[in-house]
């Protein structure tokens, strides 16, 4: 599909939202939004997606509205713009409490919590994994607790429960998005540092995350690559570097917000969709 493709999928689904068709609206947003993510157009693939969500919404569809909203924050993320990777992540936990009540379904309260502390509202993930515990009769136990440690920044405790005991529990897929979640928190982790220091050093990471050194720097490798951290890394001194070359350091450090992929010349690996959600 040409990018022709994507503004005539988008025509067609405001001609569908036009008449009322939320179903059908938030269907062709989605197929607008994938098409402009094939050619790297993420900001528009994140407004696609929020549209989706919008009309999901609207036609009452909560549990997909939130899988489009988390679609959205990961499209904005790829584009540099992690503060609105953040907000659609805290709009995903909020359909996913709705969409518990419409689906009568208190384990989509974990999904929720999951996308609360994923996008930094700490307090909301806490609100619903003890609603959770509450609704729940005992299912989920391993995924309500790796979330409360996540909420508190537990990565290590975290990563063993993660590796040693959620592996043999769940199947491949949930596995999967157990994994990414933990990657997502500890990424803004990352990026929460990088807002106030130019420089962040492996061994700091080590010690403030409970975690290995060799999954640290996996960790910010990965998150490099994906765009989640807008930093480099410096293999010899093992330090997440702002590029001083590049960078006036005092502007820097009277920034109120982590460095953006957009702020950089060469975005390079910030616009390459190395993974489909």
């Amino acid at each position: 599909m040409q990018p022709a493709d994507c503004e005539k999928q988008e025509e067609l689904a405001e001609k569908q939202a036009a008449d009322g068709k939320n179903s059908e609206a938030a269907e062709l947003f989605v197929r607008a939004a994938d098409c402009w993510k094939r050619w790297e157009s993420f900001a528009k693939a994140a407004n696609a997606y929020e549209r989706a969500y919008e009309h999901a919404m609207l036609a009452q569809n909560c549990s997909d509205a939130a899988l489009f909203m988390t679609a959205a924050s990961s499209a904005w993320a790829k584009h540099g713009e992690h503060e609105r990777f953040e907000m659609d992540c805290q709009i995903a936990a909020q359909a996913y409490v709705s969409a518990a009540e419409e689906d009568k379904n208190p384990l989509l309260l974990i999904d929720g919590a999951y996308c609360a502390v994923t996008g930094g509202d700490i307090d909301l993930a806490r609100m619903l994994l003890h609603a959770a515990i509450e609704s729940t009769n005992g299912e989920a136990t391993a995924l309500i607790d790796l979330g409360l440690m996540l909420a508190e920044y537990k990565f290590g405790n975290a990563d063993r429960m993660i590796v040693e005991v959620l592996r043999d529990e769940l199947e491949p897929d949930d596995y999967a998005r157990v994994q990414r979640a933990f990657e997502l928190v500890l990424s803004g982790f990352i990026r929460t540092s990088l807002e106030s220091e130019a420089v962040v050093t492996v061994a700091s990471l080590v010690e403030s995350t409970g975690m290995e050194k060799k999954k640290i720097i996996r960790m910010i490798r990965r998150g490099i690559s994906t765009g989640f951290i807008p930093a480099y890394f410096d293999e010899t001194s093992e330090e997440l570097v702002i590029d001083s070359d590049r960078y006036d350091l005092p502007t820097l450090e009277q920034r109120k917000g982590p460095i953006m992929g957009r702020d950089l010349e060469d975005p390079g690996a910030w616009d390459i969709d190395l993974e489909d959600e």
